[in-house]
């Protein structure tokens, strides 16, 4: 019995001795990784174990690049990079984090305008709104097609040079501050830019015979856009377009379908199907 008691005596001081040597004194940080975007701030987080919060704690860095500054235990995040902070307890424990600073991408973009419509030479000054709102709105401008018509100077400025030819020139905006945002916008000169356009065959006639001439009906808004309108057939050696809103039909040796298409000046389409039959 005594024997027992003595083997049981001696396993709880192995297990005791075995706790006592697991206790150790932890010091860390909560998170080993921290994202930050420029301007924003995080606070390092320790968890202390078995010393006392109010222990001084020192903090180190090295960063040539100016990604952070460090301000307490406070980072901001100043320019996009990454670095690593060391804190150091006692002048023994120590544990680092990477802070990591990225930029905060804009969401969405759009160019402003008084009105997108030129009747005449002029000028008008753009701009743009981003969102989230407080993310800077500097842009790099430029047009898509401009030949002697329009030009725009770095500050947004669009000049209409030449207005006697109806025109839609697209004005480009590319974000200084998010390379990967760019927004586009129409303008147009002489004309305004069409609302509506619609072909349809006089009668709502789909059906033709060989060699039966039809005509034809475009509807268009605002009125004026009915300039300059053009209009194909997708199969001209058997439905052609002709004079006077007409079109013709060849034979055919069976039935055959042909897309009609009107195109505005601004690039604007409406089609109607017609079928000849033999």
């Amino acid at each position: 019995m005594k024997k027992i008691k003595l083997i049981l005596l001696l396993v709880l001081g192995l297990i005791l001795a075995g706790c006592a040597k697991s206790n150790i004194e932890v010091f860390r940080f909560v998170n080993h990784e921290i994202e930050i975007t420029v301007g924003e701030e995080a606070i390092l987080e320790l968890i202390y174990g078995e010393y006392d919060e109010d222990s001084v704690v020192l903090y180190e860095f090295e960063d040539k690049e100016g990604v952070i500054s460090l301000d307490g235990n406070v980072v901001t995040g100043l320019k996009v990079g990454e670095v690593t902070i060391r804190a150091t307890i006692d002048q023994v424990k120590y544990d680092e984090v990477i802070v990591r600073v990225v930029q905060e991408q804009i969401s969405s973009m759009k160019i402003n305008a008084e009105s997108n419509y030129f009747p005449e030479e002029g000028s008008i000054q753009l701009s743009v709104s981003v969102l989230p709102d407080y993310l800077p709105t500097d842009v790099d401008w430029s047009i898509e097609n401009p030949g002697n018509i329009a030009e725009i100077d770095d500050e947004g400025l669009l000049t209409i040079n030449d207005a006697s030819n109806p025109a839609k020139i697209i004005v480009v905006a590319k974000s200084k501050y998010d390379k990967t945002i760019t927004c586009k916008k129409a303008f147009y000169v002489k004309y305004p830019p069409t609302e509506k356009v619609e072909i349809k065959i006089e009668d709502n006639k789909t059906q033709v015979k060989s060699g039966e001439t039809i005509q034809y009906i475009i509807e268009v808004s605002p009125l004026s856009n009915i300039e300059n309108i053009k209009v194909e057939s997708s199969k001209p050696d058997i439905l052609s377009v002709e004079a006077e809103n007409q079109l013709i039909a060849q034979a055919v040796q069976k039935t055959e379908i042909v897309v009609i298409t009107c195109t505005t000046w601004d690039g604007e389409k409406a089609s109607v199907r017609v079928s000849i039959v033999k």
